[in-house]
């Protein structure tokens, strides 16, 4: 038979073939590669393979062909993923057949341009990771040093990904914030332009429906500032550098005095109060004006929201780690699936809140607020008594 038709010369026994079986690695990932990747990748694996089986025909061009072959796997490397390096490994045993310094100097080639890549793509701070690889990888044991930067170059895209999902989710979330921003403006202002034309034109004659117009216009401006100072204060928070005043406090009491300016508002509903707060001190670092902000917007919610006779429970506790604040009550209850958004920008708990002057930026604040204390606010859906509590949790400081 003609030697053209045969793969490998007889005397290489089954060697290339074991070696060559060894492609299918890197054929598996090339194949997971999109289109316009795919293709390009195919293609340079075809010429990869005939150089591969060229260079047992052609002993004069060997050192020739390995560059060739070396060249393949570092674009591979480069353009696709770090694991590809893998490649060499198919060829490497054929370095025996070149002269020692043409071994050595591919070799050394290989390791420069593999290490160079690796530095630049996967541990661009950790270059004496790279120095400590250097002596297996001179002696053949690659194999680690890849596998170890596969994995980081899997970690990274699924980083990467990660970020790319939070970066649309952000956008989504700016873009129904302006939409709902611009929702709640409007509305108010329309009103106030509505009714100042009439009463500008002369078009009501009757003084109390005047006396309604106005008390309209008030109601509405009012709205408008509580939206855009709320508004403010949100964007406030969002800024990462924003300063707080911290004291320090007794949380007990501090608690017990905000939960005081909202005992009329509870009365009025005739809200029956359980409060568990201890009476000795617990001296605490944190902002006043903020935490005050943060839990009156929980109180204010759990009043404003709930109908008569609603018994709501409220109390501080302290562990090891944490000092919690629960304000729960018996109420109407908040749906399931507004758990995971009720702190988001403009979410209202139901239709009822969309109407009744609420920002929808309460929670939000109360949310940020508790951020900037390192604490974290949670609501239970399906706590042990009622039907609703918000639970904040501040972090154990040094008194």
């Amino acid at each position: 038979m003609n030697l053209s038709f045969k793969l490998f010369p007889k005397e290489e026994g089954f060697h290339p073939y074991m070696y060559i079986a060894n492609m299918c690695i890197p054929f598996y990932f090339l194949l997971q590669e999109p289109s316009n990747k795919l293709y390009p990748g195919l293609l340079l694996m075809l010429a990869f393979m005939i150089i591969y089986r060229q260079i047992f025909w052609s002993e004069k061009l060997v050192k020739y062909l390995l560059t060739s072959e070396i060249i393949i796997t570092l674009i591979f490397a480069y353009f696709y993923n770090p694991m590809y390096l893998y490649i060499i490994f198919v060829f490497v045993y054929l370095f025996v057949r070149l002269p020692l310094k043409w071994m050595y100097g591919l070799c050394g080639l290989f390791t420069l341009f593999s290490i160079t890549l690796i530095y630049q793509e996967i541990f661009p701070d950790q270059l004496y990771l790279l120095i400590s690889f250097l002596p297996p990888l001179f002696g053949g044991g690659i194999l680690p040093f890849i596998m170890r930067a596969s994995l980081r170059y899997k970690e990274l895209n699924e980083d990467l990904k990660r970020l790319m999902e939070e970066k649309e989710q952000l956008e989504e979330s700016k873009k129904r914030m302006l939409a709902d921003l611009s929702h709640d403006l409007k509305t108010p202002m329309t009103t106030i332009q509505g009714y100042s034309k009439a009463l500008y034109e002369e078009l009501v004659d009757d003084e109390e429906q005047i006396k309604r117009y106005l008390k309209y216009i008030h109601n509405k401006s009012v709205r408008v500032t509580t939206l855009i100072d709320e508004l403010f204060m949100f964007s406030k928070l969002e800024t990462p550098d924003s300063q707080m005043n911290i004291e320090k406090k007794d949380l007990c009491e501090f608690y017990r005095e905000v939960i005081v300016e909202y005992y009329q508002l509870f009365a009025d509903k005739e809200m029956e109060l359980l409060i568990d707060i201890p009476t000795s001190k617990l001296m605490y670092e944190f902002d006043t004006k903020l935490l005050y902000r943060a839990i009156s917007n929980l109180l204010e919610n759990t009043a404003k929201y709930n109908p008569e006779h609603t018994t709501v429970f409220i109390s501080l506790t302290k562990n090891v780690n944490s000092v919690t604040l629960e304000i729960g009550d018996d109420g109407l209850g908040i749906k399931d699936d507004l758990v995971n958004t009720l702190f988001d920008p403009f979410v209202r708990g139901d239709q009822s809140r969309k109407n009744d002057g609420g920002s929808g930026l309460g929670l939000a604040i109360t949310k940020k607020i508790i951020e900037k204390h390192e604490g974290k606010v949670t609501l239970d859906t399906k706590p042990k008594r009622g039907k609703t509590n918000f639970i904040i949790e501040l972090p154990v400081k040094e008194v």
